[in-house]
């Protein structure tokens, strides 16, 4: 004779905690159902965003006596360049004005939006030989150099050098 035995015997015996799940005409109604807004795909909302935390913050409340001398955001210039202007903006500003005269923008995104920089641009009528890390070095014919200094501690954030034909 063979022996069956029951769920609950089994359970009794073996100790499984087994638990079944009811179907949906057994299960009772929700209390408080989830609204269907939160059913629909998309981006998880959360109740306040993190604020960035810029390694170069916000100085734009800062006087301009407050910041590095833009004499001193460029080192000496070598021969033969010749100092066309510098100014004092922030750097947002200087990504707009990059993004008009046609550059590839690569946004460092350590800088905040109003962090001032100096903005020199310099005139290479002669051209300009660039160093390399390999060692070789890169010859631009006439030029002009975009560089952006960070107007408070006078760390260069970017250099454009572009041929002019």
């Amino acid at each position: 004779m063979k022996k069956v035995l029951s769920t609950s015997a089994l359970v009794a015996c073996f100790g499984l905690g087994l638990v079944y799940a009811a179907t949906a005409s057994q299960q009772e109604p929700k209390q408080n159902p989830r609204p269907p807004e939160l059913d629909k795909p998309g981006e998880i909302e959360t109740i306040s965003k993190p604020k960035p935390n810029y390694l170069f913050p916000d100085n734009s409340s800062k006087t301009e006596a407050q910041l590095i001398k833009k004499e001193n955001a460029i080192s000496q210039l070598k021969k033969d360049l010749k100092l066309k202007q510098i100014k004092l903006t922030k750097y947002s500003e200087y990504l707009e004005n990059k993004k008009q005269r046609g550059g590839d923008i690569i946004e460092n995104l350590q800088v905040h939006p109003k962090r001032l920089v100096w903005v020199v641009e310099i005139d290479a009528p002669l051209g300009v030989r660039v160093p390399q890390k390999n060692g070789q070095v890169v010859k631009f014919r006439k030029s002009s150099i975009t560089i952006v200094v960070d107007a408070e501690t006078g760390q260069k954030f970017d250099t454009d050098i572009v041929e002019i034909p």
